[in-house]
């Protein structure tokens, strides 16, 4: 035994826990869990509009799901979203018919199978009675209930996440080729997910090769280390060939990754997901414009046509321009983006958390929060720091998703499956807390708790604006106009317009919606505002709008 796992904490605990069998505490994780999320799901079926239409990201990805069930085929252009998801969804499809009810049915129970999975990689790591705590803060961990019911890419992300990390401790203990094999395997659908775990793997290779943990030979460290990079490759050549073929262009996975870096270091960006100023015709309000507008930009800039992969490393020296430009501007936006990762606030991008509330009683619960787990996480962290050689693929995964928020941008979905893997750390700092309460070690307990409230400061700092939530309040209100519930939809562009009253899309759309609701004098009224704002700002295109809209308004209140 090595002198870290020696060491006494939670994992030697004698507690009520150790007592209980894994199967008791599995079985009452995967209950306690389903329940919750099927409670949801038939809470959000009866109110909330996305359920069955989705978001932005959502309605793309059913619709590619769509087109690959039917055509079988990923389509005829270069990949520039991660493919799993949709090929996901596409099997779904295939086997059972289209439609996202079934889709988020399975997401309950792939997300239940997420908390059994954070068990068992914090009883891998810290023992039964961490993991058990684990499990059940997973449970109840209200992001991963709400993002269960919506068409978003962390619903395989994070359990893929988890898996991996949980397998390479297992591996390390049981050094066979086919576990790295399987190890690798994972991680490799993880990648085409979201490239993220891109950066874990080189991590992993290094770990494999050097931790001097396993008496092994170099030869056999070298099998495992091929091993584990073989499935990553193998899954990822089929899209790069598809990729070659339809664009001849080399994309490893997909193409976005210049513009991300652009949008994440740009002058003038707060550190979250902002589009940048492109002069661009109209609205950038879904993947696909902004990719046709990102490729527009450069090429009109470079004067030729460009491939996907061009485009991309156009934005990505672009974005270090912007770096070089101004160095400490840079390193404080960065600074900015640490803190955002392991701030409270969820910084919403296709859905918000807080508005989706109103949907399910479930999610109005004193449910676990970030704000809950950060601060124990990171004294969780800190009290392992010894453990980092044994533990490493569970550090190693968290720090990838962090370096990826500040090679990029911070936003609450790209960072779920790093908070998955917090999970555990939170656990270990929970039961040590309580493990010196129950041994009167008060010294001990008195300095972990003045560092929880310090790190509590930390992580509560504001950092952001409720103002952004009137884009959040104008997609509900869209979402209610497209299923025709003209009078929720006013309501939620009322929401939009008293946090940003002069956002011009919020008075189209709400003049549309009082159009709909049969109000003509309401909606001559907003319409005319429409004008008065387009007039404002020059734009010709509403000024149309509006005038072509209040002749027919006024020509049918004439003939009432």
């Amino acid at each position: 035994m090595t002198e870290a796992q020696s060491e006494p904490g939670p994992e030697t605990s004698d507690g009520p826990l150790e007592r209980l069998t894994d199967g008791w505490v599995v079985g009452t994780i995967f209950i306690l869990a389903l329940v919750l999320r099927i409670i949801h799901l038939s809470q959000i079926a009866q109110n909330d509009p996305f359920y069955s239409l989705g978001g932005v990201d959502g309605a793309l990805y059913d619709s590619w799901a769509r087109q690959i069930a039917t055509e079988r085929s990923l389509g005829d252009h270069v990949i520039f979203l991660g493919p799993l998801y949709p090929l996901f969804m596409a099997i779904l499809y295939a086997l059972f018919g289209e439609g996202l009810p079934l889709l988020k049915a399975v997401q309950a129970v792939v997300g239940t199978l997420t908390c059994v999975a954070v068990w068992a990689l914090a009883r891998e790591a810290f023992g039964r009675t961490v993991a058990a705590v684990a499990g059940l803060m997973m449970a109840v961990y209200g992001m991963h209930i709400f993002y269960g019911g919506t068409v978003m890419i962390v619903n395989l992300q994070a359990p893929l996440v988890v898996t991996v990390v949980w397998l390479a401790l297992r591996a390390r203990k049981h050094p066979k080729p086919w576990s790295w094999a399987l190890c690798g395997l994972i991680l490799g659908l993880s990648l085409l997910a979201r490239q993220t775990t891109l950066l874990l793997a080189p991590l992993l290779v290094l770990w494999i090769l050097f931790d001097l943990q396993p008496k092994q030979t170099l030869g056999r460290r070298l099998i495992s280390a091929v091993t584990f990079v073989l499935p990553i490759a193998a899954l990822i050549l089929p899209f790069t060939l598809h990729n070659y073929k339809v664009g001849q262009d080399f994309v490893l996975v997909n193409s976005t990754g210049g513009y991300s870096f652009y949008m994440g270091n740009r002058q003038g960006t707060d550190g979250t997901w902002q589009l940048p100023p492109l002069n661009w015709p109209g609205r950038i309000d879904n993947p696909v414009v902004m990719r046709e507008a990102f490729s527009s930009v450069a090429e009109r800039d470079l004067g030729r046509s460009l491939r996907p992969s061009e485009v991309s490393s156009y934005w990505l020296m672009r974005g270090l321009e912007e770096i070089r430009r101004d160095p400490f501007e840079w390193i404080q936006l960065e600074l900015r983006k640490a803190g955002l990762f392991l701030n409270a606030y969820e910084v919403w991008n296709n859905r918000s958390f807080e508005i989706s509330r109103q949907f399910s009683w479930i999610l109005r619960l004193p449910l676990v929060s970030f704000g809950f787990i950060a601060p124990l996480a990171l004294l969780g962290i800190a009290l392992n720091l010894r453990r980092v050689l044994l533990l490493f693929p569970l550090f190693a995964g968290l720090a990838a998703y962090f370096v990826s928020a500040l090679m990029v941008f911070v936003l609450s979905r790209y960072r779920f499956p790093g908070t998955a893997l917090m999970i555990p750390f939170a656990a270990f700092a929970l039961v040590d807390l309580l493990n010196r309460a129950l041994r009167s070690e008060w010294k001990g307990l008195a300095t972990r708790f003045i560092a929880l409230f310090v790190l509590s400061i930390f992580v509560y700092w504001p950092l952001t604006s409720e103002k952004r939530l009137h884009m959040a309040w104008y997609n509900l209100g869209n979402r209610f106009r497209a299923l025709e519930r003209y009078e929720e939809a006013i309501n939620a562009y009322h929401e939009s317009l008293q946090i940003s009253s002069g956002f011009i899309s919020t008075h189209n759309n709400l003049a549309l919606a009082l159009e709909g609701s049969g109000d003509l004098a309401k909606a001559i009224q907003s319409w005319s505002r429409v004008r008065q704002l387009a007039v404002m700002q020059g734009n010709t295109r509403y000024i149309e709008r509006a005038d072509r809209h209040l002749s027919a308004l006024h020509s049918a209140e004439t003939t009432r």
